[in-house]
């Protein structure tokens, strides 16, 4: 069993893993912070959060990107670049593994769609698997653009 402290400390990691991008913490930083050593961070954080830290990293950098090529005119490179994916063609190939797609050929897709206002939000739950249709009879898009049910 966690305790209440260490499991607000894993929290608090994996949430500098997923918003903190200059500069990243490394896994030995964040397992410092967490007084545990650097494997047993790991073991503890796959535990409690089902990915590794990088995996957890890597995630929230390719939803961001994901974002970012729906709100912004920016070139695919770049905004990999800019997320720390130093390689074009490994972050081309991450994104694809995880929303189906290479990066220019999602933003292609959602701008053939003009939707109103949440349906993008839904279009990204579909493209990233999380979104299944049956399970929701009936129900309106929020403000958030999540589907709520009636």
């Amino acid at each position: 069993m966690i305790s209440p402290d260490l499991l607000k400390r894993m929290c608090d990691a994996r949430h500098r893993l997923q918003f903190e991008l200059e500069p990243p913490a490394s896994v030995a930083h964040l397992a410092q912070e967490a007084g545990l050593s650097t494997s047993h961070f790991i073991t503890q954080f796959s535990a409690l959060f089902g990915e590794t830290p990088l995996q957890c990293r890597t995630r929230a950098r390719l939803d961001r990107a994901r974002e970012m090529l729906l709100a912004t005119d920016e070139p695919a490179t770049q905004i990999g670049l800019a997320l720390g994916f130093d390689n074009p063609g490994s972050f081309s190939r991450l994104f694809s593994r995880r929303f189906g797609v290479p990066p220019r050929a999602y933003r292609r897709t959602a701008k053939l769609i003009v939707a109103p206002a949440g349906c993008i939000a839904l279009m990204n739950q579909a493209h990233a698997g999380d979104l299944n249709f049956g399970e929701v009879k009936s129900g309106h898009v929020g403000q958030d653009g999540g589907l709520t049910p009636h």
